[in-house]
């Protein structure tokens, strides 16, 4: 049976933290005021929220809490690295939450927000009432190997488009792209530096979705605020491999989210975030509960992963 999407949902408050280390923390409430907590993590990091994530929520039941990260959305100073990893983020996470006076919230995220979901969760367990994630992110190296990488899996899938990624970049840059790009934002040619941003954030769009939407891409692409934040911070992270120690994680993850009920959603198909990252954290934690879209790439939006989320919040609505 196919489950339809939710209206989305409009905000019935919205505000900004008090700053802290100069950044400004905007968020949004939307659903039921009364109904369960739960805070959506948005992707990139830097790409900042869409209200689109809503259709997920039955807006009758949760009570919706979106928030732009450090430097993404309508937070600011928009697109600043300074004062911005993860243990920040972490931080800001949990002055939202006692600034809103919830005692426990449901965290709902994927990709870069799983990874951020999955840090909050580590650090305030009794917090996090339960974690639900898809495309499971830890920026390990051979993670980061795989989308930016020559011989990764982005570049044997997308030949074309992974050579116009390194197009700009010289044959010592190309030892890591990655390293490369980060100069190429730091030049002082203003149409190198923004020809760079363009390309980063294309490239992981273009392989983001199973069947690629171009009107989605252009409209991604031609928002030049959105590609800004959304390249130099995401670009800041993974040069220090998410400001995380991924292999902590995992030992301690079980351990710590033991009593946490954890739902994954992994993508067969996912070119940005291959689904090993997913089983290996399904095995560090054992009891959470891991789903396999056989058929759809990265994007919540393409229709199985829409599918599977729908029914694994479905669930957690049900059973609240």
């Amino acid at each position: 049976m196919t489950l339809p999407l939710f209206p989305v949902s409009s905000a019935y408050a919205s505000g900004t933290l008090p700053p802290e280390d100069g950044h400004t923390i905007y968020f949004e409430e939307c659903g039921t005021p009364s109904g369960r907590p739960l805070l959506y993590l948005h992707g990139g990091p830097g790409s900042g929220f869409s209200t689109d994530i809503t259709q997920l929520l039955d807006p009758e039941h949760y009570r919706i809490i979106l928030m732009d990260q450090r430097g993404s959305g309508r937070s600011t100073p928009h697109g600043s690295l300074t004062c911005n990893t993860t243990t920040h983020l972490v931080g800001d996470i949990e002055r939202l939450r006692r600034h809103l006076d919830i005692e426990g919230w449901q965290v709902f995220g994927g990709s870069w927000g799983a990874t951020l979901a999955i840090a909050y969760a580590m650090v305030h367990p009794t917090a996090t009432s339960a974690l639900t994630l898809y495309g499971v992110f830890l920026a390990r190296q051979h993670e980061l190997e795989a989308l930016y990488f020559e011989g990764g899996v982005a570049a044997s899938i997308f030949p074309d488009v992974f050579a116009a990624f390194m197009d700009p970049l010289t044959p010592a840059q190309r030892a890591n792209p990655i390293d490369g790009y980060a100069e190429l934002f730091q030049s002082p040619d203003e149409t190198v530096r923004r020809d760079a941003l363009t390309r980063w954030t294309t490239l992981e769009k273009a392989v983001s979705r199973l069947i690629l939407d171009e009107a989605q891409m252009s409209a991604d692409l031609s928002d030049p605020d959105f590609v800004l934040a959304h390249s130099l911070i995401e670009n800041h992270y993974f040069r220090h491999h998410g400001f995380i120690d991924a292999d902590d994680i995992l030992q301690r993850a079980g351990q710590t989210l033991a009593d946490t009920p954890i739902d994954i959603v992994a993508s067969r198909y996912d070119i940005v975030c291959p689904p090993q990252t997913a089983f290996d954290f399904a095995r560090a934690v054992p009891h959470a509960r891991l789903t396999v879209v056989e058929d759809a790439g990265h994007t919540w939006r393409d229709p199985s992963n829409t599918q599977a989320l729908l029914q694994v919040l479905n669930a957690h609505k049900d059973a609240s």
